[in-house]
């Protein structure tokens, strides 16, 4: 340090230089106090945001069910109000949970929840659509979801296809048989200009049957591969001509590498998987 910085009298550092000694220690005690309330107050603003969106100043109160009238129309309302009110807030729904509670239901496909200021929730259910008609001897045919319940009696007139079981249709929101199931799996991936030509798909013996609206019956042999089965039916019915198919007695689709198509008697069961036609 330089003589002039220094007092000569006492051998202390200069008075000035002493006082920006002194003036950076307080601003640097100041910017100290700055970050310490500055983080204090983004905490505190956080904290404020957390209780506002899960506290009670934004609790749901009320949830507003539309566009469904299925029998089990009142449960659906409480199972919704009581996913509402379990998690969430107004400024974020529990739509995940509410849209999981809903899809339990049969007649439900899947629901859009909108906010109903100031304190509810409104939810539209997009109903579930009948996919197919299924029948059994004896009682009144149904019409089942893609996910195979039950849905409703089967309105007159319904272009669908259709099922026919051996067992007694189930009730209401109740799912058919695990073969009916995988009879449904093949129908969904049947191009849809040709779905609801399929009718009475039975299964006897181990083999699934049904037949073609004005048309040949349709074997596809046992459950197995029954995806490769409906594309191989799809390329068929792309590249015959709809006259072949009306003139044909039925399509052996139970090799589905090799179908066949026949204008003789339809194959029995023990060989209908020879696919010759």
């Amino acid at each position: 340090m330089s003589s002039n910085d220094r007092n000569p009298n006492a051998g202390e550092p200069h008075p000035a230089l002493a006082e920006r000694r002194r003036r950076v220690a307080r601003d640097r005690g100041r910017r100290r106090r700055y970050i310490v309330l500055a983080a204090a107050g983004v905490a505190a603003c956080l904290l404020a945001g957390y209780w506002m969106a899960t506290g009670p100043v934004l609790t749901i109160n009320s949830v507003s069910v539309s566009g469904y009238r299925g029998p089990d129309a009142p449960q659906l309302d409480s199972a919704l109000t009581a996913a509402a009110g379990q998690a969430g807030s107004l400024i974020s729904p529990p739509v995940g949970a509410m849209t999981e509670v809903a899809q339990r239901f049969p007649g439900v496909e899947t629901i859009r929840v909108s906010r109903a200021w100031p304190l509810g929730l409104q939810v539209t259910v997009v109903p579930a659509t009948a996919f197919a008609i299924v029948s059994a001897p004896g009682q009144t045919s149904v019409v089942v979801t893609h996910r195979g319940l039950v849905l409703a009696p089967a309105p007159k007139g319904l272009v669908r296809p259709s099922i026919m079981l051996i067992e007694p249709i189930p009730s209401f929101g109740q799912p058919v048989p695990q073969w009916a199931m995988q009879a449904i799996g093949f129908l969904e991936l049947v191009h849809p200009g040709s779905r609801t030509r399929i009718q009475d798909l039975t299964y006897v013996n181990s083999e699934l049957r049904g037949t073609m609206t004005n048309g040949p019956a349709l074997i596809l042999g046992t459950l197995d591969g029954l995806p490769d089965k409906a594309v191989a039916l799809n390329t068929l019915l792309a590249r015959v001509s709809p006259q072949i198919i009306s003139r044909a007695t039925y399509i052996d689709l139970s090799v589905p590498n090799r179908p066949a198509i026949g204008t003789g008697a339809v194959p029995t069961a023990t060989n209908s998987s020879s696919g010759k036609g």
